[in-house]
Order: C-alpha cells, then structure tokens, then sequence
C-alpha cells in the first residue's frame, strides 16, 4: 500500500491567487495542531535530495475525493516571514513543495483557498527509476540507500514518514515479467511470478487491480540482472 502523508490532509487559512502568480495571503495563518510543520516536510525533502542518491520523489496530489471544492479552483501557497512561494497544480491535482532554506522553513506554512477541514491533500513517496533501467544492482541500491536514510540520516520525529522499504513492487496489466542477464556468453531469463496476495497500490478499493510481483535485492542472482516487462509497467515501494 502506498505510504499516505495523513498529516497533510488539513490546511488552514484562505489566499486569493491567479494560476501562475499568486499576492501574497492576506489572512493570517494560524498552525493547525493536525498539520505537519512545513520544517519538517523540507527537511525530509532535503534529505532525498542530498542523500537519496536520485532514488526517491515526493509526489503531491490534492485528493479530489476528500475535497469540498474542484480541483481547478484549489489555490496553495508555502508561506513564511520572509515570502509567499506559490504553488502550480496541474489538471490532475499534482504539485510539487519548493525546498526552502533551513531558516525560512522554520517560519513557513501551507495556506489554499478551502476552508478548514475542506482541502485534503496526500503525498506518497515515489521511485524514480523507470522500469526498463531496473536490474537486481538497482534494487539492492534502492534497500540499501532507504535502509541508511532511515536508520541514519533521518531525524527519530522523521522516520515514521519514511517506514522501512521492503521491496520494489513491479505490476502490469500482462504477468510478463523476466530478468534477463548474460553469463558465460549466453542469455539468460527467468520468469517473474505473480506475488500472492500482493495489490496493485492505484486500484481504487472495488477494483482488482493489475497482477504484481516483487523484487527484494536478496534474490540469488547477479546485479546484472535486468527486468524485461510489458508496456505500462509501473514500479513502486513495498513498505
């Protein structure tokens, strides 16, 4: 299941923007004790970027389910003392969070044009890796990359943010999965099984969803290992 930042879900205050430049927010915000300090989604946000060695995103999304009004008409701004950072949402509700100095972080805010309680957002952490780059060197990178972040470098109030990777998750419409590896002059294949029990994380809760198999890095195979997998694979992380 996809890791959901629950503590995003509510915003305060008001600001009235334009699409592409936003004034600055007239009301005044006013921290909300079930919102995460924007301190804390920077510095987790910094961490990917300074030791996630390019692995893992943040993706946003504001949940058009759980909110009051449309998609289109949602307006967000990262405020601090020192300015109003505006924020684009595309036609799907996806948006990015700026990474802000340490110092500025500490004073900023999310503030939208939804009342209290009526803006619902969730953010979910993301591979960047496609999956025709996927090979068994990739995935152990992946494990033991998440494994330092978490154990080392995030802060203990950030870790439950980031809970401990399991497995790259690999699903399609079609089970056809192999790795594919060249020893001793030869080509080499194996089949992928569909793991059981195993749910494809975008299916909706009445849906069955596409089949899945998983890869862990501790697989009995060389780094070399490459997936082979039909068009529209999607990669994601077991946590």
């Amino acid at each position: 299941m996809r890791f959901l930042l629950a503590c995003l879900l509510a915003l305060a205050t008001a600001a009235h923007a334009q699409t592409e430049v936003l004034p600055a927010v007239q009301t005044d915000l006013k921290r909300d004790k079930d919102v995460l300090p924007y301190a804390r989604i920077n510095e987790l946000l910094t961490k990917f970027g300074k030791h996630g060695e390019g692995l893992f995103r943040m993706d946003f999304k504001v949940d058009a389910q759980k909110t009051t009004m449309a998609v289109t008409d949602v307006r967000l701004v990262v405020r601090s003392d020192e300015a109003d950072h505006p924020i684009r949402i595309d036609g799907e509700g996806r948006f990015d969070l700026p990474v802000l100095p340490e110092a500025e972080a500490k004073t900023a805010d999310l503030a939208s044009n939804a009342g209290k309680g009526k803006l619902a957002v969730r953010g979910t952490i993301e591979l960047t890796v496609p999956p025709e780059q996927l090979t068994l060197a990739k995935v152990r990178q992946v494990v033991r990359v998440a494994r330092t972040l978490r154990e080392e470098l995030l802060p203990w109030y950030l870790r439950w943010l980031f809970p401990r990777i399991e497995a790259v998750r690999v699903c399609s419409a079609t089970p056809d999965w192999q790795l594919q590896w060249s020893e001793n002059g030869q080509l080499l294949g194996l089949p992928l099984a569909v793991a059981a029990g195993e749910r494809d994380p975008e299916a909706g809760k009445a849906e069955a969803g596409r089949p899945c198999t998983l890869l862990s890095g501790q697989e009995n195979w060389p780094d070399a290992a490459r997936l082979v997998a039909p068009a529209g694979t999607k990669l994601s992380i077991k946590f």
